[in-house]
């Protein structure tokens, strides 16, 4: 089932300060996906803290595994999502399936468009602002639009 843009928002909202764990879409926290991640991604897990991240058993996510996350549980913030390969691709590919897309000067005033930079992307919540999955040292953050250099938008199809 589809979801609406103030979704989108408000699933992302209900992940501020939670983790960034690269290559993740809503999973929980976990010793077992830890083990899985590194193996998979060795270079993106090398901080301390992960064992401590994975025992708290959170929600993690990386930049476009927020938009898969919210796709993938119906949007629910605390639901376990439902795998769907339909959903798997990278920020830079979301760009690309954009049904309306355009440079970030031109971006729309509307809540649940994406932006997005070479190889990253966020969700517009409005107001200049944006929530993002940034990286293991912040998290999913709230910050303003000005503060990345994004270069352009879309709309999720």
């Amino acid at each position: 089932m589809a979801i609406t843009n103030i979704e989108l928002v408000d699933y992302a909202k209900a992940q501020i300060g939670r983790p960034y764990w690269f290559g993740t879409y809503g999973q929980k926290a976990s010793t077992s996906l830890l083990t899985s991640k590194k193996k998979q991604y060795p270079s993106y897990y090398t901080a301390a803290d992960f064992p401590a991240q994975a025992k708290a058993g959170q929600k993690v996510h990386d930049c476009g595994g927020l938009i898969k996350g919210a796709l993938m549980t119906n949007a629910d913030p605390n639901g376990i999502p439902k795998y769907s390969a339909k959903y798997d691709v990278g920020s830079d590919t979301m760009l690309q399936q954009a049904t309306e897309k355009g440079s970030i000067k031109t971006l729309p005033e509307i809540a649940g468009v994406l932006v997005f930079k070479t190889g990253h992307v966020g969700i517009y919540e409005g107001n200049g602002y944006v929530i993002e999955a940034r990286g293991h040292k912040y998290g999913v953050i709230r910050s303003k639009l000005s503060d990345m250099p994004w270069t352009h938008w879309g709309k999720h199809k």
